[in-house]
Formats: C-alpha cells, structure tokens, sequence
C-alpha cells in the first residue's frame, strides 16, 4: 500500500470522525427544536371550494313514522348550551358507575364524515349532517328519546373530503333553527315542521372566503337576531332578523379581517354589550347596534377555530393551534374611546393552549386541552388559575392524553370524549385531577364534534357516528 493511499484513507477517517462529533453534540448537548405544526402541511390551501349557485333549503324529507315526540323541559340550544359557556346545568345526580357493559345508551345513529355536534331542544335533536350518497348538507331532526328521524331540510353541496366534511353546531331559539354550512351557506327553518324560512349565502352576498378545512362557525342568537361573522369584503359582522332574514345592522370591515372557524362571542366588557369576533388578521369588536369598538391585529394566528374566552372585566384569553399558543388581550375603554392591546403572549409549552375546543373558566379557574404542538404535556387536560398565567397549577398526566376531543362540566366533574371515542369522567379537588370512569363508547376516530346535555342526556359523536346516552341516576316513569 503506497504511502498516498495511507494519507488518503487518513484523511476519510478524520471527517468521519468529525461527522460522528458533530452529530453527538447536536443531538445530545444542544436544546431540542420545537417543531410546530404548519397549517399547510395537507395542502388544504390549494383545496379551492368551486363555486355553484345553490338553492338552500330546497331539498325537504318528511319520514312517515308513528311517534310521538315527548315533552322535555331541558335544552341545549346552540353551541356551549344557552350561556355558550359549557357549564351544563342539572340538579339530579348522574351515574359515574358503569360496569362492563358501560352507560346506558338510548341510539345510535350512523352520519355523514364530520364533526358537526347536536344540540336539543323541544325533545329533538338536531344536526347539521353532510349527506354522502346526495353530496348534500342536510339538516336532520330526530326524536330525542328514541332516535328516530323525523325529518330533514338541506340542499346540494358537492365538496370534497378535506378532514371530513360537516363542521359547525346549529342554534335554536323560539322555534327556529338556523345553520351555517361547510360552504358558508346559512339556513333558517320551522323548528317543528321543517319550513324554510330564510337563506343567505354569505359568499354571493358579502364576498365572504370560506376557510382553510370549511366554515367552522357556530351561529349566535340574541334578542331575535342572528349574529354572524362574516369577514367579508366590506362587512365583518352582520345581524340578521331570526324570522326574517332581513338585515338588522352590518359592521364595517376596515380591516380586512377574514372569516375563521372561531365564532362570535357575546359579552360586556368595561360596562359596554359587545359582539366579539376572531378573524383571520386579527380580532375587533362592535357594539349592539353593529358601531365598531376596538380592533387588534397585532396577534393574528393562520388558523383560528376556539372562541375567545372571557377570563375578567376588560381582559380575554385567546388560543390558536399549529403553535400559535395563546395570548392575553386587555381591553380598555377611555371616556367613549375603546382600544385593545396584547398584554402577554406564550407557546404552547409554555402554558395554557388550545388547537380545536374553547377552554372552560370556572370561578378563576380555567380548564383545556393542551394542544399537539404542547410538548411533554400535549393532549393533557390541564388547570390554570388565569389570575397566574401562562403558569400550569394541575394536569391529567402523561397516561391522560385525549386528542383534540370535546369536553363539558356536568354534576361536579368533566366529561371528556377523546380521539378514539373513549369518554372519561374526571373530577377536580386540591389542585388535581382525579379519573371517576371511563369507556369507549364510540367505534370510530376522530371524535371532535362538541357534547350536547340536557336534563341528563348526553349526545357524542365520533368522525361518521351519533350516540345519545341516559345518564340519570334515578329515570323517572
């Protein structure tokens, strides 16, 4: 062997060597590099929804069934129950003592690819379904007590898969139920018969964009108006007549916010009503009448679809996935003059966050699911007093991980629907979290739709079924 090739080989040995180096430092002497989701990464974006001229509400399916549909004092009317705040309120007792065979269940129902949850009211149930076989949105009014179909009023909706297809919660008060479908087209029905009332397609009619993933938005009702986020090229919130459909008041778009999965929120801060929306750009504010209040586009996550949550006078906490993290704005209000500034902003591994549900606030304590991008408390239900944030003061633990699933508080405790379909019963005392039960009550994945409850029934959804459970301790005859 020549004395080059001796030098040459040398020289190879001498940069594998400092290859093998370089690698051990950075893999075990530098920090780990967080790397958070991008809400880019299925290409959802290039997913153009093609545009069509669609008659909503056309399509109307009466069942010829022989029930008849019991009375049922208790409701959930919309997104959240009727204080939006998912606080179920009930006096009786709720069984947390399955065995084997696990709660009771009324029906199951099999739906359409989505996550759309139900709400009750007048002992039905209803649903914003997205129909297969007619490529239809469809809203479905069932029986509460015995599941059966009573009738349905929808209209065709050819859309691509794009995780699932159905999104959003309808709303219901004095008898009408309005929805808001993956195409941002709105419908407003007879609660009881079905008839069309009105709809709006809020694209034809503001220039709306519909979001990455389709329209996630829940509708509001208030005082006989329905309050939507539009994001639209001149108008950002509208308020439409219930019965109607006319046009109550608009709020200008100044700043070019765009529609986003979060939903209005309403709520008085610093002593004045406010309509509160998060859009795509920033979050802004207007009054009863629709007048702009405040605007803030200095914190604006790519995807938005929790609501802003009010956490005191003046002060909201607002949470975003794909490490958006979350951040406190504080809003103040000087002589008639409002403003609105970010007063503290973290990642997820840094403090309380959320990808898909709206935390709970009980009292001072705020309770959510951490999201993916969390770090070693991702997918953990979590506890934080919000007068020390972005501190954690309580966590289910690395054994308690739910996904992006959907949780409420019932009778003193959380129940909370994870990815699987598996619903768990926590409840929460001395600064911790306690697990009461829990069973996998539903078959599929991707159990995302928000719980309905009312007067001690509760209804689930995975990503294509519907379950209605009978929690009550003591059913009356």
């Amino acid at each position: 062997m020549t004395a080059q090739i001796v030098n040459n080989m040398l020289k190879v040995f001498a940069v594998a060597a400092a290859c093998i180096g370089i690698w051990h430092y950075l893999t075990f002497t530098t920090p780990r590099r967080v790397d958070y989701a991008e809400p880019v990464r299925d290409k959802s974006e290039n997913r153009v929804v093609k545009k069509m001229t669609t008659q909503i509400g056309a399509d109307f399916s009466k069942f010829d069934v022989d029930v008849s549909v019991q009375e049922f004092a208790f409701e959930w009317p919309c997104f959240r129950g009727a204080a939006r705040d998912n606080l179920a309120k009930y006096d009786g007792e709720l069984t947390r003592t399955w065995g084997e065979s696990g709660p009771k269940v009324l029906w199951r129902k099999p739906l359409g690819e989505g996550y759309s949850g139900a709400i009750i009211a007048n002992g039905r149930v209803y649903v914003l379904d997205y129909v297969e076989e007619d490529s239809s949105d469809a809203l479905r009014c069932f029986e509460l007590f015995g599941g059966t179909e009573l009738w349905r009023r929808g209209y065709k909706n050819p859309i691509r898969r794009n995780h699932g297809k159905s999104r959003t919660i309808p709303a219901y008060s004095d008898g009408v139920v309005v929805t808001l479908g993956p195409a941002a087209h709105v419908m407003a029905v007879d609660a009881e018969s079905g008839d069309l009332l009105w709809s709006r397609d809020l694209v034809d009619a503001y220039g709306a964009e519909i979001p990455q993933w389709y329209a996630g938005q829940c509708p509001l009702i208030e005082d006989g108006n329905v309050i939507l986020g539009v994001g639209g090229e001149k108008v950002l919130m509208t308020a439409l007549d219930l019965r109607t459909g006319e046009t109550v008041w608009e709020t200008p778009n100044d700043h070019a916010l765009k529609m986003s999965h979060s939903s209005v929120v309403s709520a008085t801060l610093c002593g004045t009503k406010q309509y509160i929306y998060a859009g795509i750009g920033g979050i802004a504010a207007c009054d009863e009448q629709g007048k702009p209040l405040w605007t803030c586009t200095k914190w604006k996550p790519a995807v938005w679809a929790p609501t802003p949550l009010v956490i005191g006078d003046g002060r909201l906490f607002l949470t975003a996935g794909y490490g958006a993290g979350s951040s406190l704005l504080n809003v103040k209000k000087d002589g008639d003059v409002f403003s609105a500034s970010v007063e503290q902003e973290w990642k997820p591994t840094q403090g309380p966050a959320s990808e898909q549900q709206t935390p709970i606030l009980i009292g001072d304590t705020m309770f959510v699911i951490q999201p993916k991008d969390a770090g070693a408390r991702r997918a953990e239900f979590i506890a934080a007093d919000v007068s020390s944030l972005p501190e954690i003061k309580a966590e289910s633990g690395k054994d308690a991980r739910f996904g992006l699933g959907p949780y409420l508080y019932a009778d003193g405790a959380f129940w909370i629907l994870d990815d699987e379909g598996v619903l768990s019963v926590y409840e929460y005392k001395d600064d911790r979290f306690e697990r009461l039960a829990d069973y996998k009550i539903l078959p599929g994945v991707d159990s995302w739709g928000p719980i309905a409850f009312a007067g001690g029934l509760m209804i689930l959804r995975d990503s294509t079924s519907m379950v209605c459970l009978d929690l009550r301790n003591e059913v009356e005859p």
